[in-house]
């Protein structure tokens, strides 16, 4: 599933709403879709608040291999810079945000909630949030028996 949204903040419920009703189709389970939705909803919120210019930004969801993979894309490049040059938010160091800090907890919370976290820029094209998240299954989801069916 590919969704091109505008960067305005009407646009995170909706994404989060939209990938939330395909997953509960396939039949995953609640714990694991609030999971996703708290990654994808930190994730396209860092888009609004911190991407330069562009007026869109693009959510990629695949699903296979009992993993659900999702890449959030923006156009331009993320300002979110601090006195020592680097990513302000974007290093995922192990020191703790300041309680009266107003930002940098997004890419905590997203790790703490999924397998895998990785960004990428390039430079001046645009900047690639990409997490992943093992899929838990209800039983007799269909979700399940459609991948097992097709070998992923």
């Amino acid at each position: 599933m590919v969704l091109d949204l505008p960067r305005d903040v009407v646009s995170v419920p909706l994404c989060r709403q939209v990938l939330d009703r395909c997953l509960a189709t396939l039949g995953v389970a609640p714990d694991t879709r609030a999971d996703i939705a708290l990654a994808l909803s930190e994730a396209c919120a860092n888009v609004i608040q911190h991407a330069g210019p562009g007026e869109e930004y693009e959510v990629q969801v695949t699903t296979r291999n009992r993993r659900c993979v999702i890449e959030v894309v923006n156009s331009g490049t993320l300002d979110i810079r601090n006195g020592e040059g680097r990513p302000d938010g974007f290093a995922l160091t192990d020191e703790p945000v300041p309680a009266a800090a107003e930002h940098g907890r997004g890419l905590k919370i997203i790790d703490a909630v999924v397998d895998n976290l990785r960004l990428s820029s390039d430079q001046g094209h645009g900047t690639t949030v990409h997490f992943e998240k093992t899929l838990e299954w209800l039983p007799g989801a269909v979700g399940q028996h459609l991948f097992n069916a097709a070998g992923d």
